[in-house]
């Protein structure tokens, strides 16, 4: 588990005369995290570091930073006075990462009455004990930064505190980079769409990525083993045209990838044997964007449950299974439980975000979904803004859950470990230019709070239809895979409509839904024309909203919203 600690910003309109700057650097010396555990604020009016000015303008986007030094006691004893950084890889290899950043502010700019900017949640254990603090920065619209230690709780008591010395939270103004998207077709293979150039998806457990770790939440220890190439033979490509026991999508027939469940299908109970078991997904984002983590996304899949994966006593079909499938799995090495869930409870299915599967009794927002039947599922998470994630079924808005950031801190021109250490020669090539789930850095470059070499993860992928705790993810059929590095508005997500054996948004034909005529690419009146012809003919190509097959006014408005919001 990560150590707990959430730093959010706020927005509130206020009025200055000072002029606002490109950057802003606060002090955060003296800012102690100890019994009683009261909240603490610094400010860049009243506490900005030498020389730094006292406004920012974040217009776009903003990167942030905090450096500096921390202090740990314990007892009386001193454990720790040194970087702050290293402390955070004591708590989890590599995860200093995430005191810096970059965000990109909503597209349609931030509310005149303020909100929150960035959020971000971590947690764990310190020292035989726990801390839980809100690190906090805020700025408001006159460009005053604020920064604390708030909501601070601990079971160490008066035992332990952190203080921070020659430390400082640093906000610049940048000017964001386009969203970038990601698409898969499965037609064969697992290649991305020839306009995701550089993105990658492969099976988790393949034999050129070295030797699988041991058990969960392991120290990178490497266990030769366990079964490799074990994904790949218990996943299959499926022609809906052949394969009677499958339907085609919309009256479209496609080749589509029959997923493999979470666990080793000789041996299913053991869990070690589960850890390679999934998809690994390696997205095109660096260099273009620069941040090592992701804090706002969008994922789309256009899935289909079968029977024989929905219900636990097929083909009885009386039982439903909890676990239906998992979609994400955040940890780039599959070392816990998945953390995006389709799951049956309280009588229904639906979609629920819970962190390690440690709580699936909050966030839960149930789907109108059926076996053996096509549907285009969407998830907008904005973690660094709302902490949430919104949650779309074929292209109508259903509910929101909880969400997380990606990791991303791999550059694909100039590959690194996440401590920033070189790859030794010939692992880039040996991994096919990908970063093997498994490998670990020295640690030269990442010493923990004692000095130790701590080594690091590469940190730039996820997993999908990967669960090491439950095992509990069932095979479905996967037409297509989306993803992208911000967010999808919701008319962007009504205008993708329904599940497609065409793709998402890179189809080879039009770029969104409503681009129905040539030329494509371009959104014009003979698109118009296109889906009302296709409408008046019940053509599948209208059915743009739920309910699949009933043409009615829902996809008049999902036309008219995917043809307003433009082509990417």
């Amino acid at each position: 588990m990560r150590t707990l600690l959430t730093i959010t910003g706020a927005l509130a309109l206020s009025g200055s005369a000072l002029a606002q700057q490109d950057n802003v650097e606060v002090d955060m010396s003296g800012i102690e995290i100890a019994f009683p555990y009261n909240d603490q604020v610094r400010d860049s009016i009243n506490n900005p570091a030498d020389g730094s000015p006292e406004l920012i303008n974040l217009a776009g986007g903003y990167g942030f930073e905090i450096t500096g030094d921390a202090r740990v006691v314990i007892l009386l004893i001193e454990f720790y006075n040194g970087p702050i950084e290293p402390l955070f890889n004591f708590l989890e290899p590599g995860l200093g990462n995430v005191l810096r950043g970059f965000v990109r502010n909503d597209p349609s700019g931030l509310p005149p009455a303020g909100g929150q900017t960035w959020s971000e949640s971590f947690g764990g254990g310190l020292f035989g004990g726990e801390i839980i603090v809100t690190l906090q920065i805020a700025t408001d619209a006159a460009g005053v930064v604020t920064v604390g230690a708030v909501d601070i709780s601990s079971d160490l008591g008066i035992l332990g505190s952190i203080t921070f010395s020659n430390a400082t939270a640093r906000l610049t103004k940048w000017d964001p980079t386009p969203t970038q998207v990601n698409e898969w077709h499965f037609n064969g293979d697992l290649g991305a769409a020839p306009e995701s150039e550089g993105a990658a998806i492969r099976y988790l457990d393949e034999s050129a990525f070295g030797d699988i770790l041991v058990g969960e939440d392991n120290d990178g220890v490497p266990d030769p083993t366990i079964p490799k190439d074990v994904t790949a033979a218990q996943s299959s490509f499926v022609d809906t045209a052949l394969d009677a026991g499958v339907p085609s999508i919309n009256g479209e027939d496609d080749i589509v990838l029959l997923t493999s469940p979470a666990f080793n299908l000789a041996d299913p109970a053991k869990v070690e044997h589960r850890r390679g078991v999934g998809l690994v997904c390696f997205p095109s984002t660096r260099p273009q964007y620069p941040g090592e983590f992701v804090g706002k996304w969008s994922m789309v899949w256009d899935l289909l449950i079968p029977a024989s994966s929905w219900f636990e006593d097929f083909p009885v079909n009386t039982t439903v299974n909890p676990f239906l499938t998992a979609l994400v799995q955040t940890d780039s090495d599959n070392d816990n439980g998945a953390d995006l869930w389709l799951r049956f409870q309280g009588g229904q299915p639906g979609i629920i975000w819970s962190k390690d599967g440690d709580d699936f009794t909050v966030n839960f927002v149930a789907l109108a979904i059926a076996p053996d039947t096509w549907f285009r599922l969407a998830v907008v998470a904005d973690e660094f803004q709302v902490g949430r994630a919104r949650v779309y079924l074929n292209g109508a808005f259903v509910g929101e859950t909880a969400s997380d950031w990606l990791a991303g801190a791999t550059d694909s021109t100039a590959p690194t470990y996440a401590d920033g250490e070189t790859l030794m020669a010939g692992d880039w090539a040996a991994w096919g230019q990908f970063p093997s789930p498994w490998a670990r850095s020295s640690g030269a470059m990442n010493p923990g709070f004692d000095g130790s070499p701590v080594p690091a993860p590469m940190n730039s992928t996820f997993c999908m239809f990967a669960d090491l705790r439950f095992g509990g993810s069932q095979p479905v059929y996967l037409a297509n895979y989306l993803l992208s590095d911000g967010l999808l508005s919701d008319a962007e997500i009504a205008g993708l409509g329904g599940a497609s054996a065409s793709g998402i948004m890179f189809s080879g034909g039009g770029c969104n839904a409503a681009d129905l005529g040539e030329p494509f690419g371009v959104l014009d009146f003979s698109d118009v024309i296109a889906f009302l012809t296709a409408f008046g003919s019940m053509d599948p190509a209208a059915d743009l909203a739920a309910p699949t097959g009933v043409f009615d006014f829902s996809d008049v408005i999902a036309f008219l919203g995917a043809f307003g919001a433009g082509c990417p």
